[in-house]
């Protein structure tokens, strides 16, 4: 594998997939993050105050070295993830540990301001990019990329011309995950919770605006970048819309151009930059469908959900060895793809999640 490291989006993820048996890989997972997390501005290595770090090597890997990533103190401490540090603040409050919540006090609070002068910064929604120092992550919500399009594998968010849409760019999974962090500081800040709920009513409606079932994210422009996916499944996860709205949605994420008989794809067939073995192209990952499993719950939708848990869990039986992705081709036949690591925590996240919840 190639991600030996502490990662932040993807530890706290696969905390909260076993937050009710093993509520302890949480408070750890917590207490390191809150570490490393950011307290001055260093551009070079995407860092900001209260900002949780994306991944941390103690010794720079030659590979990171190569691509320009900067080094600090002997290793690489990167801070380029636009939802880490609203992933930190939804498994903090889900926890219900009021002792290590105060124990955390000023990180939570620190999170709570990054969040806030990111959406301030962003017109009202939490955007990535640009990027102007060598190495790092131009794209850097979950589906994460340095060049989307151009990459060989796929990665990232892309228009319909398969190019990188222009910075800064607002994707649909951000938006969902700050709508779930602020949900988690009304609970964590009490005192302030009709400022959280002003905060939380206000992307909410920005949402509700700018996105609908066919957008995968808005871009630096303040267009559409269009593309229907596995990120329906978020919104519906995160309580960012309204009933209509999630009907709407959840019927688009349920059409057979995404859910397939092995789980949701991150991108539609129907979309042109559609690649059924790339990274995040239209590829399957466990952990993108347990969220998705939860937001069809959410809803209502029983049947769909339970097809997503039991094609994902039949997938990963026949694969073995926990893959991060997998490929569905349009035929619907069931593929490995050599690019994914093995094996990848949050998918056995996913799995004890799918199994046991």
């Amino acid at each position: 594998g190639r991600f030996h490291a502490l990662f932040g989006r993807d530890s706290l993820i696969f905390a909260l997939q076993l937050l009710p048996d093993r509520p302890e890989i949480a408070a750890a997972t917590l207490r390191a993050l809150a570490t490393f997390q950011g307290t001055s501005d260093d551009p070079e290595i995407d860092e900001q105050p209260g900002k949780i770090v994306h991944e941390y090597h103690p010794v720079a890997p030659d590979r990171l070295l190569d691509a320009g990533w900067a080094v600090r103190d002997g290793g690489i401490r990167y801070y380029g993830s636009s939802d880490a540090t609203s992933w930190f603040l939804v498994v903090l409050a889900a926890t219900g540990n009021a002792a290590l919540q105060e124990e955390l006090s000023a990180h939570w609070r620190a999170a709570g301001s990054w969040l806030e002068s990111a959406l301030d910064a962003g017109g009202g929604l939490v955007r990535f990019g640009p990027r102007r120092h060598r190495g790092g992550l131009t794209q850097q919500g979950w589906r994460d990329s340095v060049n989307p399009g151009r990459d060989g594998i796929g990665s990232g968010i892309v228009t319909e011309d398969v190019s990188g849409p222009p910075a800064p760019v607002a994707d649909a999974d951000t938006q969902a995950v700050a709508n779930a962090a602020l949900r988690a500081l009304i609970t964590l800040d009490p005192d302030r919770a009709p400022h959280w709920q002003q905060r939380l009513a206000a992307l909410r409606s920005r949402i509700a605006e700018r996105f609908s079932p066919e957008t995968m994210a808005i871009d630096g422009e303040d267009k559409i970048v269009p593309g229907a996916g596995s990120q329906l499944g978020w919104l519906l996860w995160s309580g960012a819309l309204d009933k209509d709205a999630a009907g709407a949605f959840a019927d688009r994420l349920t059409q057979g151009d995404i859910l397939t008989q092995y789980g949701l794809r991150t991108l539609s067939v129907h979309h042109p930059g559609f690649l059924a073995a790339s990274y995040h192209r239209g590829s399957i990952w466990p952990f993108d469908n347990w969220i998705g499993w939860l937001g069809l719950r959410a809803y209502g939708y029983e049947d769909a959900a339970e097809q997503v848990r039991t094609g994902v869990l039949k997938a990963l039986s026949q694969l073995g060895l926990y893959p991060e992705l997998f490929a569905v081709t349009a035929q619907g036949e069931l593929a490995s793809i050599p690019i994914a690591n093995r094996i990848q925590a949050w998918t056995v996240g996913a799995a004890w999640a799918f199994t046991n919840s």
